[in-house]
């Protein structure tokens, strides 16, 4: 099975406009926040390329500049995953499987995409896979820009949540002992034909109370294997993110 990844990046950002090619990490880190998840992205081994998928000619230009493969999208799209479907109906027919790499994610590594690929080659009952990391701090917990994810005895997410999930009177003892406390990473796999499904359904509830578009996915009745890793990687949504990030490089 051939996969894709695509991966979706838009110049607005309530909180850090132009994150992806903020100059300061050009100056810092030798690249763009893009330019990290793209170089990052190509290095794994289950994938057949890498593109952009934008609607800004900055970012566009920006990722042809240090020799990426880039598209313009319709800057009407309510999500990213409505952008990946867009660049999608160009690609070869022979592509299966499409990973979508959020573009503010510049720690994301490469057996992480190998992982959620692998997740659909291995269970050709599942439709969409991601990734979780185990939760070690209370604050991380508490902390509703980390979404929490909720797995069944197989692996497949029971729910995504802002809110910390499950409910534990003892947080110490059991984020040592039982290993229940989970942080979702938005990195996702999908099979293509279900991802064309996907952007066609309707927006739900659950998805709208928690702005998380993966519960579109559970509360129309599939599944998601959910594959935990022991890399954490911190995506960039705030100026404080963005310092963290640097500082993060600067001691590495």
């Amino acid at each position: 099975m051939k996969a894709y990844a695509v991966i979706p990046a838009r110049y607005g950002s309530t909180r850090l406009p132009g994150k992806c090619i903020l100059p300061e990490a050009k100056a810092v880190t030798g690249k763009y926040i893009i330019e990290h998840v793209y170089s990052r992205t190509k290095e794994a081994k289950r994938i057949e390329g890498v593109v952009v998928a934008t609607d800004d000619q900055r970012i566009y230009d920006v990722v042809k500049g240090f020799g990426g493969c880039a598209k313009m999208t319709s800057p009407s799209h309510n999500s990213g995953t409505e952008r990946v479907a867009e660049v999608v109906k160009d690609l070869d027919s022979d592509i299966d499987i499409i990973v979508n790499v959020q573009g503010d994610e510049p720690e994301v590594r490469p057996d992480m995409v190998d992982t959620v690929v692998a997740a659909l080659i291995n269970d050709p009952k599942t439709v969409m896979s991601t990734l979780a990391n185990p939760i070690i701090s209370r604050n991380e917990l508490n902390n509703p820009h980390a979404v929490k994810v909720v797995m069944d005895n197989n692996g497949y997410a029971l729910y995504f949540s802002r809110s910390p999930i499950p409910y534990s009177s003892n947080f110490e003892a059991d984020v040592s002992g039982r290993g229940i406390f989970f942080k979702h990473l938005g990195i996702y796999a999908y099979r293509r034909d279900f991802l064309m499904k996907y952007v066609s359904l309707p927006p739900t509830e659950l998805e709208k109370a928690e702005s998380l578009e993966q519960l579109r996915v559970i509360s129309n009745g599939y599944k998601i294997r959910v594959s935990v890793t022991p890399h954490r990687c911190h995506g960039i949504d705030t100026p404080e993110d963005f310092r963290a990030f640097l500082d993060r490089y600067m001691n590495s």
